[in-house]
């Protein structure tokens, strides 16, 4: 089985995937997946919260998916060795919990997924670089061809994508719920993604990043639910 959720900041979004939460998870085994579409949070700092979150995630009976979003220590992240796993290109965190890399093509279950995550740190004003937002947040122009290479290899078709934020066609449904909109954000990032939307075929896409839940057409905006692929 194959679950998604939004972000989860972890320690501040992380119980969504609790027991209480999400009780699907006492059946699930390694060979079960809960993905995360970005802002993971666990590689933050190496202190106590993560050493605390890491001991209960790796003891998790599923095994736990994640694509990067803008709240990473992408420092940390990058460090780490890199991976083939079923057939796209990984980052271990953990035996169980796995970085899947900015424009991969995975086969999980049957399906394909197309991986590509990050997204612009509205408030980095507010932050410190290298300390609390990183500028690798934003999917270079090699990773943007990467990926773009990646789904011509596939035929430009997959079953599902998974991002951070969303292309361009998904913003005015994001705008219609959003308390506060900024008419003059930087959305280079969704710019770059609605240009591999309108080249490639597929089922679903589903995104984080603007802490909502809802559907609409073939956009899926993920935060505080489980949902469970069909």
């Amino acid at each position: 089985m194959i679950y998604l959720t939004g972000d989860t900041h972890i320690p501040i979004d992380i119980d969504k995937l609790s027991h209480k939460s999400f009780p699907e998870q006492k059946q699930l085994t390694r060979d079960d997946f809960i993905i995360v579409l970005g802002d993971f949070g666990l590689l933050w700092r190496e202190d106590k919260t993560y050493h605390y979150w890491l001991n209960i995630l790796s003891a998790k009976r599923y095994t736990l998916l994640f694509v990067d979003g803008n709240h990473e220590n992408f420092d940390w992240l990058n460090s780490l060795p890199v991976e083939s796993w079923h057939g796209g290109h990984v980052h271990r965190v953990a035996e169980n919990i796995l970085h899947l890399m900015r424009g991969e093509v995975f086969e999980i279950g049957g399906n394909t997924f197309f991986t590509l995550g990050g997204a612009i740190s509205h408030d980095r004003i507010y932050r410190t670089e290298g300390i609390s937002w990183w500028p690798q947040e934003v999917p270079s122009k090699v990773e943007i061809d990467h990926a773009i290479d990646t789904l011509a290899c596939h035929g430009n078709q997959v079953d599902y994508v998974l991002t951070h934020t969303c292309p361009l066609d998904a913003l005015p449904e994001i705008r219609l719920r959003a308390n506060t909109w900024d008419e003059y954000a930087n959305h280079s990032v969704e710019k770059a993604l609605q240009a591999i939307n309108d080249t490639i075929q597929y089922k679903d896409w589903y995104f984080g990043h603007w802490h909502m839940d809802f559907d609409h057409n073939q956009y899926h905006a993920m935060y505080n639910r489980v949902l469970r692929l069909k």
